[in-house]
């Protein structure tokens, strides 16, 4: 098997400055890269991966809402997808909320806990760079 190419890392303070020229110079806002995100999230687990079923653990932030915007294009593309909400709503920020009603209209399974059965994707977004 051929090992995958490194990925670029950035520390949390250069995530930061990136969030920071995206909105402040290039005027593109969270929702648009939060749906960028999960878009190419969920493009990723397809071509790499092929599942029928996938868990999404989605935390409060930016992280957890792009989580949710993979588990929407994934159910959109008929892959079986339940989402595990790592926090209560009132904790989730406005753009994450957005995200929980998208999916809650779909009819995508929004769970507490995670399901005890064999899943063949886990996406975790539960944690981002703001911890």
């Amino acid at each position: 098997m051929r090992a995958a190419p490194a990925l670029p890392a950035l520390t949390a303070d250069q995530m930061r400055e990136v969030d920071r020229v995206m909105v402040e110079e290039f005027h593109i806002e969270l929702l648009q890269m939060m749906e960028n995100a999960g878009r190419n999230l969920a493009d990723l687990a397809q071509h790499r991966y092929a599942p029928g079923d996938v868990v999404v653990l989605a935390g409060p932030g930016g992280n957890g809402g792009g989580g949710l915007v993979a588990a929407r294009h994934l159910a959109n593309r008929g892959v079986s997808v339940r989402v595990v909400l790592a926090t209560d709503d009132p904790h989730l920020v406005p753009a994450t909320l957005r995200q929980i009603d998208i999916l809650r209209r779909m009819e995508v399974p929004i769970l507490a806990e995670p399901p005890d059965h064999h899943s063949d994707v886990v996406i975790d977004a539960v944690l981002g760079y703001g911890l």
